[in-house]
């Protein structure tokens, strides 16, 4: 989603800066998340895919949490990602309030057999978040797809 089209999303500037500080990174292609938002109706919830790539040369472990676990379940929680890999995350949102939420997914390099031990110390992990919004007038519609062949073009093309 292009910067033009979020102030068309929002009626106030506090959400806008919220969003875009939320979303924009410009220096890290280690792991590509795609899409970076996630729309909810309020009335009935819905789910929303992402893929994780690792564009990195290294394994990469990653940690999922979210800014209201009442509202949202998240799979996986803890991944290993070899180089070049890819892993699709599942949002899943109940019925709730309208409002805006993030996912903030926690990655570091590491030599371990498991993700989950690669978190005990948060030391070298850096960030990326998923915007979650829900909205009233959110309609559901069938989720992007995620090719991967096209998530890795984007990656190449933007380094």
């Amino acid at each position: 989603m292009s910067l033009q089209l979020i102030p068309i999303l929002f009626s106030d500037s506090w959400h806008l800066r919220k969003v875009s500080k939320m979303l924009y990174d410009l220096d890290d292609h280690n792991l590509f998340i795609t899409p970076k938002i996630a729309y909810f109706p309020t009335a009935m919830g819905g789910a929303s895919r992402h893929m994780m790539v690792n564009g990195s040369s290294h394994r990469i472990a990653v940690k999922i949490k979210c800014s209201d676990n009442e509202l949202f379940r998240v799979s996986p929680v803890y991944t290993l990602l070899e180089p070049g890999n890819a892993q699709r995350l599942q949002i899943v949102r109940d019925p709730g309030p309208p409002k805006t939420d993030k996912i903030v997914v926690i990655y570091k390099t590491t030599c371990a057999s498991s993700a989950r031990d690669a978190f005990e110390c948060d030391l070298g992990a850096e960030r990326k978040v998923i915007a979650l919004i829900a909205k009233e007038d959110v309609t559901m519609s069938i989720a992007p797809t995620t090719n991967l062949k096209s998530i890795l073009r984007q990656s190449v093309h933007k380094s």
